[in-house]
């Protein structure tokens, strides 16, 4: 943890301000405590991360999806440039323009975004509930642009009108509700702030078809042990061939859908993306402008990948 994080940091609790205790340091605090004096609280910063949630609650798949893909979506190792364009087409934000800001990735897993606004001068504070923070910590940690801290999206240690730009990216969906949690964000934008976000999609007609497809398997995926349904997702990289043939290749893909990413390891991770979270809502352009006028969002648009948006302060 860089010691600059503390003044954005709060008592999630009573949302006082925290004093830190350092026990081990070197380029940055490795070991150490965080302190809430009125709750009489103490949160660790444990291997060089500020913890504020005791476990994974709900994401364990996550933990392990980022623990064995810590890399794959990196573009500084695929060299694909996706993570880029993915973020560009997802948010809407001009990159030039993240120069010296502060921005949170809500939700950061291996950290693929967070690199991106690094790279293009901002300063990122990224969060997640599930241990990828330890995988963003290793892939990306000590970048002086940086910080890491493990955090539930419901009861964030963030203090409000902190930040320039916030993002979101496939993330929102995975939490008990939606709206919910991405109403937790706004309020940290300063004024004229922008907020953007990413979520599965249940429009139009066909991808409502796959969603009720891979729904039938996901009653059945959710309850396996997750290292047999990893096992099982690899099934993805010789069935890509079988996908892409015409004609029948469309009848398997509805039938069992699967990812056809061409990279086979990046087949595996989505597939297990797909099947393996407790929880996976899907929504509508209209649902989420509506969460955006209710947060009095301003100069909200709906971009070209459904269903992302975003919308200012």
């Amino acid at each position: 943890m860089k010691e600059s994080l503390l003044k954005l940091l709060m008592c999630p609790k009573c949302k006082s301000d925290l004093t830190l205790s350092v026990t081990q340091k070197d380029k940055e605090i490795a070991e150490g405590d965080l302190f809430c004096d009125v709750c009489n609280i103490h949160y660790p910063i444990h291997k060089y991360i500020p913890r504020f949630v005791k476990r994974d609650e709900y994401v364990a798949n996550f933990s392990m999806e980022w623990d064995l893909h810590r890399n794959t979506q990196l573009d500084s190792i695929s060299g694909y440039g996706e993570s880029e364009r993915t973020f560009v087409e997802k948010t809407g934000f001009d990159l030039l323009m993240l120069k010296g800001k502060l921005i949170l990735d809500a939700g950061c897993g291996s950290g693929r975004f967070m690199e991106i606004a690094a790279k293009y001068g901002a300063e990122v504070v990224g969060f997640d509930l599930s241990y990828a923070v330890d995988s963003a910590f290793a892939n990306m940690g000590l970048n002086k642009n940086i910080n890491i801290i493990q955090a539930d999206i419901f009861d964030l240690p963030l203090k409000i009108e902190s930040f320039d730009f916030i993002y979101s990216i496939g993330v929102l969906h995975h939490t008990p509700c939606t709206k919910d949690a991405f109403m937790r964000l706004p309020g940290l934008l300063k004024t004229n702030g922008e907020i953007a976000i990413w979520v599965y999609a249940d429009e139009p007609f066909h991808v409502k078809v796959f969603n009720r497809v891979s729904g039938l398997y996901r009653f059945f995926t959710t309850k396996m042990p997750l290292r047999m349904l990893y096992r099982f997702c690899h099934i993805a990289v010789p069935l890509y061939y079988l996908y892409k043939a015409k004609g029948l290749g469309h009848i398997f893909r509805v039938m069992l859908p699967l990812s056809t990413h061409p990279d086979p390891q990046w087949r595996v991770l989505d597939t297990f993306d797909w099947y393996s979270p407790k929880y996976q809502w899907k929504h509508t352009y209209g649902e989420v402008a509506d969460w955006f006028e209710e947060a009095k969002l301003q100069d909200i648009v709906k971009l070209s990948i459904p269903i992302s948006m975003k919308g200012r302060r």
